[in-house]
């Protein structure tokens, strides 16, 4: 007990699942006394036909917030024992009708008994409370319906690990570097179309190609690894061009390409220069909307030495 008032609201899912097993084994001592055969987890499928909210599995499923599957197999169970009967529908046979038996009855009128006394003893323990319970937790599943605890976490969870990643310099000596380098390239490039001359000059001599005139190469590293891949080359005095974006499929979600964009911004801003130029493909559609986060706007007329280029843009520092 003194476990959940120490963690709060982190352990509310165990805690709530506590107070569950604690009313499942009163309930179940509940029938006893009032001496009904009766299972637990029966009760509010047995309720909603026996009060006539719902006439079918599909309608009982909706009305109690339970899957179809498990209604179906307590109303087979019910059936079993004699408390509801059950036929396919007139009209669709997929459906099934649910309605009691007469020993379904008996077991509702001995039921009602019960839940008057229940709601007494409810309405006691209600007024122990300082807080409305129930109203508390009806606020509460509201509350995650409407964005779920996964949904909620999932963008606290993506910081995190992206704050693990490591935006470095390529080294030319270091051969993890030019591996990583290649094969991240190699891999989407081939994914989505043919590697060019071009492509295999970059790619084997990345020192040569973008960093002995000037330029340079970015790498992410998260984990001991090498998951994304970003270039600068030089093309005037004070504008050069992004190319080779790229980041591990495997290390997709974290927002890698967005860090190595931003990283590759703020050293171009240090190097002095006014602008950036890349080229790409209107089938890159992630990659298109990257770079329109980053403020990269589309250029209407260009020419280039790669076949897949048909969209150029341009950022302006």
């Amino acid at each position: 007990m003194e476990l959940y008032r120490t963690l709060g609201y982190v352990a509310l899912g165990s805690y709530m699942r506590r107070l569950g097993e604690i009313s499942q084994q009163a309930s179940a001592q509940v029938y006893q006394m009032y001496g009904m055969d009766f299972e637990v987890k029966w009760f509010p499928v047995f309720l909603a036909v026996a009060q006539k909210e719902a006439e079918t599995v599909s309608k009982i499923a909706e009305c109690i917030g339970q899957s179809h599957v498990g209604v179906s197999l307590m109303v087979k169970e019910m059936v079993k024992v004699g408390f509801l009967e059950s036929q396919k529908g007139l009209v669709d046979k997929r459906e099934t009708t649910v309605r009691l038996t007469q020993k379904g009855d008996q077991m509702h009128a001995r039921m009602k008994e019960l839940l008057e006394d229940l709601e007494d003893t409810m309405n006691e323990v209600k007024n122990e409370c300082e807080t409305d319970v129930l109203r508390a937790l009806m606020e509460y599943e509201q509350v995650i319906l409407r964005k779920s605890l996964p949904e909620r976490i999932k963008s606290r969870l993506k910081t995190r690990e992206r704050n693990k990643v490591n935006i470095t310099w390529l080294d030319p000596q270091n051969e993890i570097h030019r591996a990583g380098f290649k094969r991240i390239n190699y891999e989407w490039i081939e994914r989505y179309f043919k590697v060019e001359p071009l492509d295999m000059e970059s790619l084997e001599n990345p020192d040569k190609f973008y960093i002995n005139k000037g330029g340079l190469v970015l790498l992410a590293e998260y984990q001991g690894n090498i998951v994304g891949t970003s270039a600068l080359k030089p093309m005037t005095e004070d504008s050069m061009e992004l190319s080779k974006m790229g980041v591990d499929s495997n290390a997709k979600g974290l927002g890698i390409g967005e860090l190595l964009g931003q990283s590759i911004i703020d050293e171009a801003k240090k190097m002095g220069l006014k602008r950036l130029y890349l080229e790409t493909n209107s089938r890159l559609l992630p990659a298109l909307n990257l770079y329109q986060k980053l403020g990269f706007k589309t250029v209407k007329d260009f020419s280039s030495p790669y076949s897949r280029a048909d969209v150029a843009m341009e950022l302006f520092l």
